[in-house]
């Protein structure tokens, strides 16, 4: 056994009571609730109250060297559901040469209460068991019988509740000699840090925690037990200048977290290749198409013009991938961690598109005039001047691109956000010049244009088909919504396209400009509507479609399989990625792919994120990506998962597997 400080072997210190506060001799035990922590919806936050003499303490959930951890047993009604503990972030209590986790002086366990609505407890029931230490440790107890109208109104129960970690800090995670070692990004200055591990016997407790600066990231190093058993997922608290954060991470081997050190300089310049090659992603063909069609009718033009409207898509397209970095940066240091696609994730996003998409079309089609931005989005090869107008082509096309992920933009991509903002946007900024290049190359020699078909009546009926690439860039984004929301979402917003399609006819045999001012308010206020609506919708992924006939993944479903030397495939998709549901159609789904994976007793497992899911995310991120598709490949003997191309075929696969 290991050393621990002096016990004294007593008659545990016990008390009952009928009352809310019961002392057990070294401590005042009770149960509290706050005003604030009552729910409307049948739900309440408890708290189990301890104010311990000065200088006693007691456990976390690992105690460190030496201790326990309180234990309850609950007695309630049958209709009321108790959580487990929410543990609030420990602090360290050394008792040299020991390091122990726990709290001193006073603290709340926090706990949820979740009955039916209005039906209130009518009794609360609490057998608390506890050690507290000071030189001497003591197991003491406490038996509370009260109800909620007995519980003792405590407005501090909100501030642990707060100090409760909630978090997810993404950490890469390697075993390295005899160190278990975290790297993670971090922009300011760390001060203190520590590493609260959940499982035990696995660290040294009271070695000292070693915090090195990289290039890019942040390292610390925990020594390990001489003996230590580190499995593959570990789980606890990383505290940093006094904030606290989750971690939830996987154990890589060496040679793989290897593939995700990439310098800066080789991510700035996989970004610059993923937003070239991203131009040729089908997601991105309706907006393309338009602006090269209006480049096409500047045949004849001067040089300069050429050279501006060129230089204005491209500022659309470079200021959009700089304000996504932003945007995730914000979203990150505010600790909603999110990956690349993560817009259109939201219904009201996809709805609102769907309903963009659709009047591009309509302009497209009709040649019709519904308001300026429409205007100058869908009159290409009509003259129009406005250099406004090329820059909102720019922003357009990097919206829908979103949903895909080109050849080396995974691995840029997923490096860009775990390294600190001074990094992430120069990536970001090289996937936007990557993208640009051809219409940057466009503007530096305008007189390519002489070398495309001269301008003609073709260019019109042209104009008029790529209303239909815009109509089927619509129905696409009608499937996502339908697959995120609900049937009478989508018949909503189905009737309101309708309705708009129908106004848009009306406006275009109107003959009176204040008939025709009034008929687009109207569609103005119907699109205004709609989003609202949308946007209070909730998630519906429960209904998402699934195929029986495949296993659908959850966190643990690596490790699960692992253990049962059982090979697996894993899809990580998104209804929203068009490249995800190319790769379905063209190769996974193909017969003679099915027939491999069932011959040689490979499980083909999805993992949905069409809706947010941060599990997802998290895993993503252990595997350097933020974004999908991504295809994990195992099977047993292999030391270390497969990660699949991008871009699949059959053969692809089949080679790869």
């Amino acid at each position: 056994m290991r050393p621990i400080r002096l016990f004294l072997t007593l008659l545990a210190f016990s008390s009952f009571s009928f009352s809310n506060t019961v002392s057990t001799g070294h401590a005042d035990v009770s149960l509290v609730k706050s005003e604030q922590s009552v729910s409307k919806d049948g739900e309440i936050f408890i708290g189990i109250r301890m104010d311990m003499q000065t200088h006693w303490h007691t456990y976390w959930k690992n105690p460190g060297d030496s201790g326990g951890p309180l234990k309850v047993i609950w007695d309630l009604p049958k209709n009321i559901e108790v959580s487990d503990v929410y543990w609030p972030a420990p602090e360290l209590i050394p008792y040299p040469p020991l390091m122990t986790y726990g709290y001193e002086d006073f603290v709340i366990f926090p706990f949820k209460l979740k009955f039916p609505e209005n039906e209130i407890p009518s009794y609360i029931n609490a057998d608390i068991d506890f050690l507290i230490c000071d030189d001497i440790c003591v197991p003491e107890r406490a038996i509370i019988n009260t109800s909620i109208d007995g519980l003792i109104n405590d407005e501090r129960l909100d501030s642990w509740l707060t100090d409760i970690p909630s978090i997810t800090l993404p950490v890469l995670a390697n075993q390295a000699d005899n160190y278990l070692e975290l790297r993670f990004s971090y922009n300011d200055d760390i001060k203190n840090i520590y590493f609260y591990i959940e499982e035990k016997d696995i660290v040294l407790y009271a070695s000292q925690q070693n915090l090195v600066k990289e290039e890019n990231n942040w390292l610390l190093k925990i020594q390990l037990e001489d003996n230590g058993s580190l499995k593959n997922n570990f789980n606890g608290v990383l505290s940093i200048n006094d904030t606290h954060f989750l971690v939830d991470a996987e154990i890589q081997s060496e040679s793989f977290s290897g593939n995700n050190n990439i310098s800066v300089f080789q991510a700035i310049l996989f970004a610059f290749i993923g937003g070239l090659i991203l131009n040729l992603m089908p997601c991105v063909f309706p907006i393309i198409s338009l602006k090269v069609l209006s480049f096409v009718s500047m045949g004849g033009e001067s040089k300069n013009k050429i050279r501006k409207h060129s230089l204005s898509f491209c500022a659309g397209v470079v200021i959009s991938f700089v304000l996504i970095a932003v945007a995730l940066i914000g979203l990150k240091e505010s600790g909603v961690f999110v990956g690349w696609g993560f817009q259109l994730q939201s219904p009201a996003i996809v709805g609102s598109l769907s309903i963009l998409m659709f009047l591009i079309g309509i302009v497209l089609l009709m040649d019709i005039n519904i308001g300026t931005s429409l205007t100058r989005l869908g009159s290409v090869g009509s003259g129009d001047d406005s250099y406004y107008g090329s820059f909102l082509t720019g922003v357009l096309a990097v919206v829908v691109a979103s949903p895909c992920t080109a050849p080396f933009m995974g691995a840029a991509i997923g490096y860009a956000l775990i390294q600190p903002s001074l990094v992430t946007i120069p990536i970001f900024l090289s996937l936007g010049l990557g993208f640009a290049a051809p219409y940057l190359m466009l503007s530096i020699k305008p007189e390519l244009i002489s070398s495309m078909p001269r301008p003609g009546k073709w260019m019109e009926t042209l104009k008029e088909f790529f209303a239909f690439p815009m109509f089927a860039t619509s129905v696409w984004l009608l499937w996502v919504f339908s697959l995120q929301t609900n049937t009478d979402a989508l018949i909503n917003l189905l009737v309101s396209l309708l309705i708009i399609s129908m106004l848009i006819w009306i406006i275009s045999k109107a003959q009176k400009s204040n008939q025709k001012n009034f008929l687009i308010l109207l569609i103005i206020l119907i699109v205004g509507y709609q989003i609202s609506a949308i946007a209070n919708l909730t998630d519906n992924k429960d209904q998402m479609n699934t195929n029986a006939n495949l296993v659908n993944w959850d966190k643990d479903t690596e490790k699960d399989f692992k253990l049962a030397n059982q090979a697996y495939l894993i899809n990580f998709t998104a209804a929203w990625c068009i490249t995800c549901q190319a790769n379905d159609k063209i190769a996974l789904s193909r017969p003679k792919v099915k027939s491999y994976l069932r011959d040689n007793d490979i499980e083909y497992i999805v993992a949905d994120w069409t809706n947010r899911d941060k599990e997802i995310l998290s895993v993503l991120n252990t595997y350097g990506r933020s974004g999908v598709p991504l295809y994990v490949y195992w099977k047993p003997g292999m030391q270390e998962s497969k990660l699949l191309p991008a871009i699949l075929t059959e053969q692809i696969i089949i080679d790869s597997l």
